[in-house]
């Protein structure tokens, strides 16, 4: 196996080193990578289990288990199913980052894609919890132009940056922060600052939490993100007592407190955790919501009955007021068959 492996490998940096003209014709050879990876597939996993790539949403990292899964029920056709096929081999071949690093330099005619197996090993350094050695691999990093030349050594600071925010570490946090430049990874910096906020929040309490929230670099608008664990926890008189304690939490504007209520009394009904019966006031609440405020791609104050909806299966009444005051028809209808199971 292990000779398929390095045969495996070879082909896919050949083929990440082809013209992109030349490609087509390349893609004809992914039939023997294949046929490796759906052989892998069959094989006990004795991998290292770290995941796969950079950090996705949410931090979460793809498993070897999904990408083998993917893979092998398509065609490679393009520089990135390559990306993914390598990643594979190397993590089933239990190469080390030494490796894949030497393995790497042979793909010399796509810089973006040996960035992208960079990043991959970075990400696996700091899940160790190997930042030394993290730091140590960002200078391998090729310069590409886009718009610009750019060295792209914040690409791995940024996964760094991701690490201690999974952490709750402020202090390290910060240290690379102007590294990761937040001005370029704007979306990725901004959800790295709601899991350090959130995760502090778990490790330190509120009141500590919305000191760090006064930093320059985060605010107000982070409360909600420290609010967050504590309703994902279904905690919520823990949280009827915070909002009385820091009426600024509350954000009445934007309706903070109703949001994070309204989740947390859904997630103590699911734990069956001993709770006021605050469904009225929380309701009677919902439908006073200004309907110009919105939650994702959908209006706030759907979002909240769609909650309260879910939190009172088991009661007919109160799931079909929530039904029927839910003004968009998809979130109706699927507030409709989630109670229904």
């Amino acid at each position: 196996m292990k000779q398929e492996l390095e045969q495996a490998i070879n082909i896919c940096i050949h083929a990440l080193n082809g013209k992109k003209s030349d490609r087509l014709q390349i893609v004809r050879k992914d039939k023997f990578v294949l046929e490796t990876i759906r052989k892998i597939a069959k094989l006990p996993y004795q991998g290292r289990n770290l995941g796969i790539g950079g950090f996705g949403y949410r931090n979460n990292r793809s498993s070897f288990e999904d990408m083998v899964k993917h893979l092998e029920e398509e065609k490679i056709s393009c520089s990135l199913d390559w990306l993914d096929a390598i990643l594979i081999l190397y993590e089933f071949a239990n190469y080390t980052e030494y490796q894949m690093l030497e393995s790497a330099k042979m793909i010399v005619n796509d810089n973006i894609i040996f960035n992208h197996i960079i990043e991959h090993i970075v990400t696996n350094l700091v899940v160790m919890n190997d930042i030394k050695s993290a730091e140590n691999f960002i200078p391998n990093f090729k310069k590409t132009v886009i718009v610009k030349e750019e060295d792209n050594f914040d690409i791995g600071y940024l996964v760094i940056l991701q690490y201690f925010a999974m952490q709750g570490d402020d202090k390290n946090f910060f240290k690379y922060y102007k590294l990761s430049k937040p001005a370029i990874h704007k979306t990725e910096v901004h959800e790295a600052k709601e899991l350090l906020v959130g995760n502090f929040a778990i490790k330190n309490g509120i009141e500590a939490t919305i000191t760090l929230c006064q930093h320059k670099n985060l605010g107000i608008k982070y409360h909600f993100a420290a609010l967050t664990p504590f309703a994902e926890q279904g905690k919520y008189q823990e949280l009827k007592e915070i909002f009385a304690k820091y009426p600024e939490l509350k954000q009445s504007e934007c309706e903070i407190e109703l949001k994070i209520l309204s989740q947390a009394y859904l997630e103590a009904q699911k734990i069956n955790a001993e709770i006021d019966d605050d469904f009225e006031l929380l309701f009677n609440r919902a439908i006073n919501v200004d309907r110009k405020l919105r939650w994702g791609d959908f209006k706030l104050q759907d979002s909240i009955l769609f909650d309260l909806g879910l939190a009172s299966v088991g009661n007919k009444e109160r799931v079909l007021r929530c039904r029927k005051a839910i003004k968009n028809n998809s979130i109706k209808q699927e507030l409709n068959d989630m109670t229904k199971k």
